[in-house]
């Protein structure tokens, strides 16, 4: 763990970003495979894999009075380090007593695991203060850091990426291709040190990355891309991936979390088709009018202008609020949940 959080002091130093890639492509070719693999993760500031659904549940609150407790300073002189640097692991980093350290991030990720799977913020805090205890406050820090979420050294997923390929004399192209179908840099690692990064694919019930959009100077120029295109409205709703394997169906949000309880209308839908599939789409909120029926609610997605009476029969999107009470579980509205499959283009 000293060596990780000494190239992320070296990181965090340039702001030069082939500098940054030369950096971690030197340390994770210098790391055995599965040292490198944690690291990769931890160097993306998680201490998961993106696609697993564990998490730390440690708050910010625990962690300071953590601090406050192993360091022995005052609530003033805590507060004074928090506001030159900006962030609680960085002054933890200054408060903490010098000790020598020495924990393996094989170690730490195995912390990581223990404290996810720990019920209760008693045993959860105990767990941490033990890891932080057998750090030196460079260790500290970045442990901090990492379990916070806020790793803080301009160091972005896509120059992991960068780095892995650099590594391991790897295709760049081949390293996005597999993070994006595996959602673990991780094991994306891993087969790039095996020279398989080609045999990544996708898994249900593990959300991929998404595609996004990206800026166009005109409506010629994204038309320009391909042989034959489409229009459609864009609804003011929610991106999502549905995956369906016999009967099972489950929802992603664009982060990668799991939403499927939130839209407990949508899975039905799903659950009957004829083969596994995964749908990239919008969640869109949908107010019908009150004479129609449960039967009758469905949207046709491509409305034409001789129909536009019928849409208006059928309804109209809500805004995107409406959606976030439905996630937050205080949905007021007489809602239901559409979800309309978008191609994706690669």
């Amino acid at each position: 763990m000293k060596e990780l959080a000494t190239v992320c002091e070296a990181i965090a130093a340039t702001t030069k970003k082939l500098q940054k890639t030369a950096l971690v492509a030197d340390y994770l070719k210098s790391r055995a495979v599965e040292e490198a693999a944690i690291s990769a993760v931890f160097l993306s500031g998680r201490a998961f894999p993106v696609w697993e659904e564990t998490t730390l549940q440690v708050g910010g609150r625990s962690l300071w009075q953590m601090v406050a407790e192993l360091s022995g300073r005052t609530a003033k002189e805590l507060e004074a380090a928090y506001r030159k640097h900006g962030d609680l692991g960085a002054a933890a980093g200054e408060v903490l007593p010098v000790r020598e350290g020495g924990l393996s991030v094989v170690e730490v990720e195995g912390m990581f695991r223990q404290i996810a799977a720990t019920r209760g913020a008693s045993g959860k805090n105990a767990l941490v203060k033990d890891l932080l205890t057998r750090g030196s406050p460079l260790e500290a820090k970045y442990i901090i850091k990492i379990v916070t979420g806020d790793l803080r050294i301009g160091l972005k997923e896509s120059l992991v990426e960068e780095a892995i390929a650099k590594a391991y004399d790897a295709s760049l192209a081949d390293v996005h291709r597999a993070n994006m179908l595996l959602g673990d840099l991780g094991e994306t690692v891993r087969l790039a040190a095996d020279g398989r990064l080609r045999e990544a694919k996708m898994r249900m019930f593990h959300p991929l990355g998404f595609m996004l959009a990206s800026p166009i100077e005109s409506a010629e120029e994204g038309l320009s891309y391909f042989a034959e295109a489409a229009v459609e409205d864009k609804y003011d709703g929610m991106r999502a991936q549905a995956h369906v394997s016999g009967g099972e169906v489950r929802f992603y949000s664009r982060t990668r979390d799991e939403i499927t309880e939130s839209f407990p209308e949508l899975p039905g839908a799903l659950a009957g088709l004829p083969r596994e599939a995964i749908l990239d789409g919008e969640i869109v909120a949908w107010e019908y009018p009150e004479h129609v029926s449960d039967t009758a609610k469905v949207v046709d997605e491509k409305v034409s202008e001789e129909s536009e009476s019928k849409a208006a029969s059928v309804g109209h999107a809500r805004p995107f609020s409406a959606l976030q009470r439905r996630l937050g579980w205080t949905c007021r509205w007489r809602t239901s949940c559409s979800m309309s499959s978008t191609p994706t283009v690669s």
